[in-house]
């Protein structure tokens, strides 16, 4: 699948200035906003788009980093120093026919605190020709609340070091230094991973994708990807573990009398029973509507929280002695010390 061009997205050029993103986005927002598109799956995946799109071009550091070096400038785990450092390491060592001519140590300080060397298993004569794992990746990755409740799966984009194409890893073409990897049989490439999200996902707990860190150097395995969520809030719900919590606002007769009310959930409307002479803070549990069961867990439970909600203009007050009358003790009782 292409990358999306950001500024075609919103519909504007290159050129255009924050004002002209900000009021395209504005204008795109209006029409494509999911409460004026209620269940119209094009509309939200549209909506969702454009506000990816403004996230990065109305913002100026991040339109720069797009600018430079596109969809990858912004993706989690980008280093721009790094990437401008390899880019310029590679062009010199095709010059020099693919020489380890990088004695300078600006590229081991970029990378890390094993060196460029340790990266691509190339320190000290006795590594040289030895199979190693590839290094392990750890990337942010922002996810929607009800995402992390449901799993899902996406692509994620990141930069890592893979098998060099030109000598297929070795190192070697023609027994010369591959004149694009430099002879480390590695090269860095911003790539696209699907990766499956699980139900749960929790902020900072990380995820583990085997296999999708950086690659084996000569023959050896790959190394892990961590990805490290940062889940959203949402206006609804809250979390605990598996569990949700909703806050149901009812009337002072739904109360009194109970009723029947339709509830949203993560998968979709549910009707729920309010018992008569119900209190605000009584919880009502709705089993199976919390995070979603996965491998050996269990569905959590959606709460509700009812609260009930006197009306704003207030109502006469024949009626509220008629309620009031209705008491047939003190509630206030528990209050004296």
């Amino acid at each position: 699948m292409a990358a999306l061009d950001y500024y075609q997205t919103l519909g504007v050029q290159r050129s255009a200035t924050a004002d002209e993103i900000r009021k395209a986005y504005r204008k795109l927002a209006r029409k494509y906003h999911p409460d004026i598109n209620p269940g119209d799956k094009a509309a939200e995946e549209k909506f969702k788009e454009i506000s990816v799109a403004y996230e990065v071009v109305g913002d100026p550091e991040k339109r720069k980093l797009y600018d430079e070096f596109g969809e990858q400038g912004v993706s989690p785990g980008f280093d721009a120093e790094k990437a401008r450092a390899y880019q310029k390491w590679q062009q010199e060592s095709a010059q020099t026919g693919g020489s380890y001519a990088f004695e300078s140590g600006d590229l081991n300080d970029l990378f890390g605190a094993g060196g460029f060397e340790d990266l691509f298993g190339r320190r000290g004569s006795a590594r040289r020709n030895a199979a190693m794992r590839g290094e392990d990746i750890e990337a942010g990755m922002d996810i929607d609340f009800l995402d992390a409740v449901k799993g899902f799966q996406t692509g994620l984009t990141l930069q890592r070091a893979v098998s060099c194409d030109r000598c297929s890893g070795s190192g070697k073409v023609s027994g010369q230094p591959c004149s694009v990897c430099g002879g480390s049989g590695r090269v860095l490439r911003v790539e696209t991973v699907r990766v499956n999200i699980p139900p749960g996902a929790e902020t900072g707990k990380r995820i583990r994708v085997p296999g999708k860190g950086g690659s084996g150097v000569r023959g050896g395995p790959s190394g892990d990807l961590y990805i490290v969520p940062r889940v959203r809030e949402h206006a609804l719900f809250t979390r605990d573990g598996s569990h949700l919590t909703m806050e149901l606002p009812i009337t002072i007769g739904e109360a009194l009398t109970g009723t029947a009310i339709e509830i949203p959930t993560p998968t979709g409307p549910v009707k729920v029973k309010v018992p008569a002479g119900a209190q605000s803070g009584q919880r009502l549990r709705v089993k199976g509507k919390g995070v979603a069961a996965h491998g050996r867990n269990p569905a959590g439970d959606l709460y509700l929280r009812l609260m009930i909600k006197t009306p704003t203009d207030g109502i006469p007050k024949e009626v509220a002695d008629r309620i009031d009358k209705a008491y047939h003790e003190d509630i206030r009782k528990d209050l004296r010390l």
